[in-house]
């Protein structure tokens, strides 16, 4: 009877369909080599120097070797290229151009090694490799736990808190990253309240007011974000009435007469109005930009040791003679080294990478990209009270960039050939 029954049956329906997968899979053996490279640049130590260099070989030996996915890539990303082919003619009219071309070379290879890495890495595994550098970089420093509040391996505290705050914000993003396996995320929950205590230690108000914020954001995202985004149209709704409401609350204390706000938060993290002498120092950036108003200085043409108005904000600011500072703005860095031209391609760069990263995210708001959205309102909140993103290959650059190409990445895959899906029907 059964045998009868199942000889009735219709046959099964069988239909060619195309089969894809990921197109790119980095080797553990690849993926290990990026994480020594992320670890010198995030212990940016003379130490580390010839890592460094090795580091850099290799990863031209892979855009070189992976040119079919590298080239294609660096042409879209052309922004990026624009402020470091300034700079590089800058060479011919900087007053230190002997000084000048080992830093121009450093910044064309900065958004070059980072096409490869985000040619070669998806999202995911580069927040990986990220998170491994970090967390070497966070037991290197073990040692000098002592020195914490004069920065310990780095050569200031703002530079370790804020090393301290990359390990804080993807180590939380692990952690809440269900796709990432558990014992991963156990680990990477151990490393938050360490690195929090680093950064404490250290001092650096504005870099832990990051942190806080950045991890309440993350969670906000993991916690509310997900059910949001079930809902057609909801998300661009809720955006819009978080924007209303900021909008709502800066003209609430703008309007407020005689208001003290600003200064009581700045006190309350232990800064003044000054900001711990930025202003100085602005100050000085606005008369040296003055007189080079176009294409600044030049690159390396003003923190050196024959510039004497250099000098003397290195006697106010209590450092030796020579000491390499900076302007604690990465808009003044710009503009006082290559003018409004360059300091126009640096915004137009961080304002095509920003807008990508955002529409990477509303297209997928996994916590992979939630992080990248995260870490670039970080990057670039910091760019106004610290010069991080205007120099060479560092954690904050690639951050501020990373989310642009990442965008050109989504849904990419690879086709595999024709397969067959069997559906039984009747």
């Amino acid at each position: 009877m059964l045998h009868s029954q199942i000889s009735h049956l219709p046959p099964p329906r069988v239909t060619p369909v195309n089969v894809y997968e990921d197109a790119r899979k980095a080797p553990l053996w690849e993926q290990t080599f990026y994480t020594a490279w992320m670890f010198s640049i995030f212990m940016p130590i003379d130490a580390f120097q010839p890592i460094r260099y090795a580091c850099i070989a290799g990863l031209l030996g892979m855009m070189i070797m992976h040119r079919a996915e590298v080239l294609p890539l660096m042409l879209k990303a052309w922004p990026l290229f624009t402020l470091p082919i300034l700079a590089t003619f800058s060479v011919f009219w900087t007053p230190y151009p002997a000084d000048a071309l080992k830093t121009a070379i450093l910044l064309l290879l900065t958004p070059t090694l980072l096409v490869v890495l985000a040619a070669r890495l998806r999202t995911i595994e580069f927040l990986r490799v990220v998170m491994f550098a970090a967390w070497l970089g966070t037991l290197y420093s073990v040692p000098f736990f002592g020195t914490f509040a004069d920065g310990g391996p780095y050569a200031q505290k703002n530079s370790l808190a804020f090393h301290m705050m990359i390990v804080i914000l993807v180590s939380l993003g692990t952690f809440l990253n269900e796709e990432e396996p558990l014992p991963l995320r156990l680990i990477a929950l151990v490393f938050v309240p360490v690195a929090f205590l680093f950064q404490y230690i250290a001092g650096s108000a504005t870099s832990l007011v990051f942190a806080v914020v950045g991890s309440a954001l993350l969670i906000m995202v993991k916690v509310v974000w997900g059910s949001v985004s079930q809902v057609r149209h909801m998300r661009s709704t809720t955006l819009a009435l978080f924007a209303a409401l900021a909008l709502i609350v800066a003209i609430i204390v703008l309007s407020i007469p005689n208001n003290t706000i600003v200064d009581d938060f700045l006190a309350l993290l232990g800064k003044d109005s000054s900001l711990t002498g930025r202003t100085a120092i602005w100050e000085a950036a606005e008369r040296v930009s003055a007189e080079h108003p176009w294409f600044g200085v030049g690159i390396e043409g003003f923190w050196n040791p024959m510039t004497g108005i250099a000098q003397t904000l290195n006697e106010n600011d209590s450092k030796a003679f020579g000491t390499k500072l900076s302007f604690h703005s990465a808009f003044w860095e710009l503009r006082v080294h290559f003018g409004f031209v360059g300091l126009a391609f640096f915004i137009f760069a961080v304002a095509w990478a920003g807008l990508r990263t955002v529409g990477l995210w509303l297209r997928d708001g996994s916590v992979s990209n939630s992080i990248l959205l995260v870490m670039f309102t970080v990057i670039f909140i910091s760019c106004f009270t610290e010069s991080y993103a205007s120099g060479t290959s560092s954690m904050m650059v690639y951050f501020l960039y990373f989310g642009g190409l990442a965008a050109f990445r989504v849904g990419e895959r690879k086709f595999l050939g024709v397969g067959r899906l069997v559906e039984r029907t009747g």
